[in-house]
């Protein structure tokens, strides 16, 4: 998935990449270009930090949310082999 302003400043992609049979990796990548003789620099900088946070407990509950919906379809998998 890909977004971006109509300016062309700002891209923000979204990709999976399988790494195995069983494992995929998640990348988000958020490309801004800056105007850095204007008085927001400090702005986006700032708010680069926070995206940074932001980000990381983003993907961290998606990758919770992925691995728990993983186990638990193993489990009911298991449970009906064995039935």
């Amino acid at each position: 998935m890909l977004w971006w302003d109509r300016k062309g400043e700002a891209t923000w992609a979204w990709g999976l990449y399988p790494q195995s049979e069983r494992h995929t990796r998640l990348i988000s990548r958020l490309r801004m270009r800056y105007a850095w003789i204007s008085p927001m620099i400090i702005y986006y900088l700032i708010q680069d930090v926070g995206n940074i946070v932001m980000m990381r407990k983003c993907m961290l509950g998606i990758k919770q949310r992925a691995e728990s919906g993983t186990a638990t379809r193993t489990a009911n998998r298991t449970q009906g082999r064995n039935e």
